[in-house]
């Protein structure tokens, strides 16, 4: 009998949030669970900190650079994923009845829609319909926006983006965009009789901003313990990094403010942690969970103030260092400390469920005890959000160190084993010459083989 696959994503997400206790309880009690019965990687690694970037990666196993796919606004570019499989046909061609719950932000030609016959697809456009008839703003009011200077190519301009104003969502629940995702999710799998094995994924949009939040929620971690690194700046930042689009959202912010977007934060990450549970649950009423693969990730982060940031786009652990849960139903619970990448989870999830591929991909099957035991790197770029090529980051990380190069900037390197908060760049350490030597070699070998244009020097 083949093995259904629910594969779930949460958006803004960040690692630590599995097994924190923030107010004496759990932020995250059913994905801990289901760690507890899967595979808990901690060192789990976004390919770009990025909404659309990142999400392609995921569904293709192919880097951005390789993709074609390495910003959000892609209107200017003829070629994109023509050649690129993703998950979802690979299931399709298998057998699978095949689902979609939540945002679409996987960019292809032909597009996703068109590759595959869904059973049911479900998205922002169907969300929409209900924000119109409501009078609820899909994606924030003015009062949520931030003017920055954004890079595009050798020009800034002045962009609108979302910024850390917290508000309240006054409408009712079910009117709640995750809501609504998880109430059709339900409903789909109460009527699936499971005659064939089901591919479901499940997009959840929370912890994203802006914090529209239900009073409910703000009020569940009232009192959220912050990190040490609120509103500071790591020693020997790179000169440039304030013109970066996260520092610039995070200007002028004091540590109450912090506290109410972690508040917001927290809620909103408990409540899609609620959502995942119930789906969980329908799976065990409908007698299929122990006959399904479960995937958990996000996109990427959110610095919530750490280094003077909020959102993403930088290459720090708390924007690119992801949550990343599978569970097999023959296999025990296990907490792994290898870098892992998402580039890894397509080639894991074939493998898994016994779905042939042609490609040779990048990634590696991570539920492999001889994989978990290798010394691996994992890989992310940055370059620029919307309209253009903008800001340039590239990053490596092995067990202990990460390299990040910015070709207009100076370089960065952390010691992660003896500064996990990446609080002192350790670039012009002379102990650390040869780790740097290394890592940048091991980037440079890697951005050349995935296409990339930048040459590190």
């Amino acid at each position: 009998m083949k093995k259904n696959l629910v594969f779930i994503t949460t958006d803004h997400q960040r690692a630590d949030t599995i097994g924190m206790i923030q107010n004496g309880k759990e932020v995250t009690p059913n994905l801990n669970r289901l760690a507890s019965e899967g595979f808990d990687f901690k060192r789990a690694y976004t390919t770009c900190p990025l909404c659309v970037p990142a999400r392609t990666a995921l569904a293709t196993g192919r880097f951005p650079t390789k993709n074609s796919v390495v910003i959000n606004d892609l209107k200017n570019i003829p070629e994109i994923t023509r050649n690129s499989k993703t998950i979802h046909e690979y299931l399709f061609e298998s057998g699978y009845d095949v689902s979609h719950f939540g945002m679409q932000h996987i960019t292809l030609k032909p597009s996703l829609e068109d590759r595959v016959k869904f059973k049911k697809f479900l998205t922002d456009d169907d969300y929409e319909k209900i924000c119109k008839r409501e009078n609820i703003p899909l994606f924030g009011v003015v009062e949520d926006r931030v003017k920055v200077s954004e890079r595009h190519g050798d020009i800034y301009e002045d962009r609108q983006y979302t910024g850390s104003r917290v508000s309240l969502f006054e409408k009712s629940e079910n009117l709640f965009r995750d809501r609504f995702y998880i109430d059709n999710a339900l409903n789909y799998l109460e009527s699936e009789t499971f005659e064939n094995p089901i591919g479901m994924f499940i997009n959840i949009w929370a912890p994203h901003p802006p914090f529209r939040v239900l009073k409910e929620l703000m009020d569940r971690f009232p009192d959220p313990e912050l990190p040490e690194n609120i509103n500071e700046i790591c020693e020997g930042e790179p000169p440039k990094r304030r013109e970066g689009i996260a520092a610039q959202l995070a200007e002028e912010k004091d540590l109450e403010h912090w506290k109410d977007v972690w508040r917001a934060y927290l809620g909103l990450t408990n409540y899609a942690d609620e959502l995942i549970g119930e789906i969980i649950q329908k799976l065990k009423e409908k007698g299929e969970y122990e006959n399904t693969m479960f995937v958990f990730t996000a996109d990427h982060g959110d610095h919530l103030g750490q280094h003077k940031m909020f959102q993403k786009m930088e290459m720090y652990e708390q924007s690119i260092n992801v949550p990343l849960i599978i569970k097999m139903p023959e296999k025990n619970g296990i907490k792994i400390e290898t870098v892992v990448s998402h580039l890894d989870i397509l080639p894991t999830v074939l493998e898994n469920l016994n779905l042939e591929s042609k490609e040779i991909f990048v990634g590696e099957n991570i539920l492999n005890s001889e994989v978990q035991k290798k010394h691996r790197y994992a890989y992310s770029q940055y370059s620029g959000n919307q309209v253009a090529i903008g800001d340039i980051r590239r990053s490596v990380v092995d067990k202990e160190f990460k390299y990040i190069y910015d070709p207009r900037d100076l370089e960065e390197l952390f010691y992660l084993k003896k500064d996990p908060l990446e609080m002192k760049n350790e670039v012009d350490n002379i102990e650390y010459k040869e780790v740097k030597k290394n890592l940048k070699n091991q980037l440079s070998l890697f951005l050349k083989e995935q296409n990339d244009w930048i040459n590190i020097i």
